[in-house]
């Protein structure tokens, strides 16, 4: 009887644990590149570089500095000039110095330090064992110093766009069987950083960012996440029926917008907005079927992780902000992202409300609905969300009707949008 009851709860384990939806105990992490947009609407065509220092020594510094610059704004899709151009690129380099010195420090180490004598019952005489005592030991490490001080000025057509400081500094401390770099080294990091920076005024740039996928019935999706073949994914995600249990189906919302966030930073600026919006809806929708997970909307600290995990929901509605101001900008020479894969996933409804700084929108009410939520669950999801960008227009309202969202919750919505 024993052995049937053990067999019995262990089998309720295993089951339970098949059944539930989530990230698991042991998460499972994925990276993929995101595409920033430029910081301003410049333009990149026919740029100018002219890099100047400020000492004569720093002459060779300002020439590769000048180099980097032109280096990422090709790999931008800008074009470099240096006749009649349309953006002007002025830097001044004032100081770019390093140096490097040892520093004495003290560590505490066990050591012996003595012998004492100590009876041993079984053999019926003293025996000698060591002592062991902290000893504070004298060591030496290098300390590696740098600074790169100067200003940038960015104009196109004669006027001024932006303008700001190359400002950086460096310091790192190595211990004895550390290697450390040299300090020419670290000087061209910090004309690699500046450029960097300077051309992310006008072209678009790429960070790596680290993301958590679901488990459970998502587990064998995530080789296809691990390779970056994410077309693959969210058409797998996307042909899973939906979940009757409406926290478990926020994992396959977040599955989806996670998918689209990734294929969105391989498009041009306008499917790159409306996949980066439908990811936002799918995200906003997980995050409203199942407010128990908080890592849908805050960010997650690994200590087996060399970095953190941001928060999705910030991180789509920071990229939607950027791409709408990128879509809806005037500098007509700003590059396109170049597609490299077929899209596979469709663009949200256009009854859904414009993209903001985040928040509840119709297409996110939509979702609840055809997750199967109640009406008092959906009115319950509407008072709890932070922020409402509901399209209450005559055209959003036969929209929502259309997708089967019920005239209880459209008039909880046109209350809300009226506040």
């Amino acid at each position: 009887m024993k052995r049937l009851l053990a067999v019995l709860f262990l089998l309720g384990i295993s089951l339970s644990g098949e059944a539930r939806e989530g990230f698991g105990f042991k998460k499972k992490a994925v990276d993929f590149d995101r595409t920033i947009p430029p910081a301003t609407n410049a333009g990149s065509r026919r740029v100018e570089v002219k890099v100047d220092s400020e000492r004569g020594s720093d002459e060779d510094d300002a020439r590769t500095l000048e180099r980097y610059i032109s280096e990422h704004i090709l790999a931008g899709g800008g074009t470099v000039a240096d006749s009649k151009p349309e953006v002007s690129i002025a830097v001044t380099i004032d100081r770019l110095e390093s140096h490097e010195t040892w520093e004495t420090y003290t560590e505490y180490e066990q050591r012996q330090t003595g012998t004492k004598q100590e009876w041993n019952e079984s053999k019926k005489k003293y025996e000698t064992k060591p002592v062991y005592s902290s000893v504070s030991v004298q060591k030496q490490r290098k300390v590696i110093d740098a600074k790169l001080a100067g200003t940038f000025d960015i104009s196109a057509k004669n006027k001024d766009v932006v303008a700001g400081s190359l400002d950086d500094s460096f310091r790192e401390k190595y211990g004895e069987y550390a290697s450390a770099p040299a300090p020419s080294t670290v000087e061209d990091d910090l004309l690699k950083s500046a450029a960097r920076k300077i051309a992310a005024q006008i072209v678009p740039t790429t960070e790596r960012v680290t993301v958590l996928v679901p488990r459970a019935s998502f587990e064998p999706l995530i080789p296809l996440a691990e390779a970056g073949q994410w077309d693959r994914y969210l058409a797998a995600v996307e042909a899973m029926p939906p979940k009757k249990n409406p926290k478990e189906e926020a994992f396959r919302h977040y599955a989806q917008a996670v998918a689209k966030e990734a294929l969105a930073y391989k498009r041009e600026r306008a499917d790159a907005l409306d996949l980066l919006r439908a990811a936002q809806s799918h995200y906003d929708t997980a995050a409203a079927l199942n407010t128990d997970e908080e890592l849908f909307r805050k960010g997650y600290v690994s200590l087996l992780s060399s970095g953190n995990i941001g928060s999705p929901t910030s991180r789509a509605a920071e990229s939607v902000t950027r791409y709408e101001k990128w879509s809806g900008g005037t500098g007509g020479g700003a590059v396109r992202v170049a597609s490299t894969t077929p899209v596979v996933a469709q663009a949200p409804a256009a009854s859904a409300a414009p993209a903001g700084k985040g928040g509840m929108k119709n297409q996110t009410v939509i979702d609840l609905a055809k997750a199967g939520l109640s009406d008092e669950n959906i009115i319950l999801a509407i008072d709890g969300a932070t922020q409402t960008q509901f399209d209450v227009t005559p055209d959003g309202l036969i929209a929502l009707a259309k997708s089967g969202v019920s005239k209880a919750v459209i008039a909880h919505m046109q209350k809300k949008a009226k506040r």
